[in-house]
């Protein structure tokens, strides 16, 4: 039996074999349209469909307790266990220090929300997609979570509106239409916030558009293995980092210091206590550093972009880090922009 056409109205087809990606074991290649398609004509996997604005349902997530979150991002993916903190959206602080689990979203570049049911090789989960199916989000039950939140978000649907409610009595604001103008006086004269926020607007399209044309004092395009080169010295000296990995309309941040390093045929992870990043240099497609505005001043941003002009990384200094820190952070990078 056939699945039914997932595609709206506002959301993009791909024919089988459309793809760009060098993966050989790509979906697309395989035949299917998504990522959600693949999940969905998965043998033995139960899902269902969580009804709901995006936005109410992720204010829900700090309710299942200690989780493991894992943002894909293309060439990079991210993976925390912790507790979610309340999501923030664009406009809104950053979030510092490294409790929880940080998620900054765009509702509007957000699709369907599923929760699967158990199997025998993986837990409980909930995933979002963006509005063409690609998986952005996934949140998985441990022994720890809260299984009562979880049912009860697995049970939300449009006519039980009432039961959001409860889990997340604040209904979020509308979110301003994207793309972000680049034909600004300054587009790249930012602080720290509109250096995300642009980035979650429409990927970062806009901003890479920018970087090409506009030139900035401080801003230069540099090579992967140098930026691999500079990540794994700020290992080394475990050095505090704010790092982000940027899917469509979702943007797990993290503050904490660098634990270590490894990097293998332009492969890497980096660590962060319980955290792990894995970054696939071999599919970045553009290495920038860039600046915007902090708590000292210009503050130095190593930005990673895949072959599709997305921005998928984005390393810096935000938040109350000592000035050692920042020194240390900006002789770094500046090294890095003039070699």
């Amino acid at each position: 039996m056939s699945e039914p056409d997932q595609t709206g109205p506002n959301e993009t087809s791909h024919s089988p074999g459309d793809c760009r990606c060098p993966n050989p074991r790509c979906h697309r290649l395989a035949g299917a349209t998504s990522d959600l398609d693949e999940l969905l004509a998965a043998p033995g996997v139960t899902a269902s469909v969580v009804d709901g604005p995006v936005g109410t349902l992720a204010d829900a997530l700090p309710l299942l307790d200690q989780i493991v979150g894992v943002t894909a991002a293309g060439p990079v993916i991210t993976n925390d266990l912790g507790i979610h903190r309340r999501p923030s959206y664009r406009d809104d602080p950053l979030h510092g220090g490294a409790e929880g689990i940080s998620l900054r979203i765009n509702p509007d570049m957000l699709g369907t929300v599923l929760v699967t049911e158990p199997t025998p090789h993986a837990p409980p989960t909930l995933r979002i997609f963006d509005r063409d199916g690609n998986a952005v989000h996934v949140t998985y039950l441990v022994e720890g979570s809260d299984r009562l939140a979880f049912e009860a978000l697995s049970l939300s649907r449009s006519s039980d509106i009432d039961l959001l409610d409860e889990l997340s009595p604040e209904r979020r604001r509308p979110v301003e239409v994207f793309p972000v103008p680049v034909d600004d006086e300054a587009p790249l004269d930012t602080d720290q916030l509109g250096l995300f926020d642009s980035i979650l607007a429409d990927g970062g399209r806009s901003r890479l558009d920018a970087l090409r044309t506009v030139p900035a004092p401080g801003f230069a395009r540099v090579c992967s293995r140098r930026v691999i080169a500079a990540l794994s010295h700020a290992a080394a000296l475990t050095m505090p980092m704010t790092t982000c990995a940027a899917a469509t309309g979702c943007l797990q941040i993290r503050h904490d210091r660098l634990d270590g390093s490894r990097e293998r045929y332009g492969s890497m992870v980096l660590a962060s206590r319980g955290a792990r990043t894995m970054i696939n240099f071999n599919v970045v497609d553009e290495c920038w550093v860039t600046s915007a505005t902090g708590v000292w001043g210009a503050t130095a941003a190593i930005e990673l972009y895949d072959r599709e002009g997305r921005c998928c990384f984005v390393a810096t200094q935000t938040g109350p880090v000592d000035l050692t820190t920042y020194e240390a952070w900006q002789t770094l990078t500046g090294e890095l922009a003039d070699a």
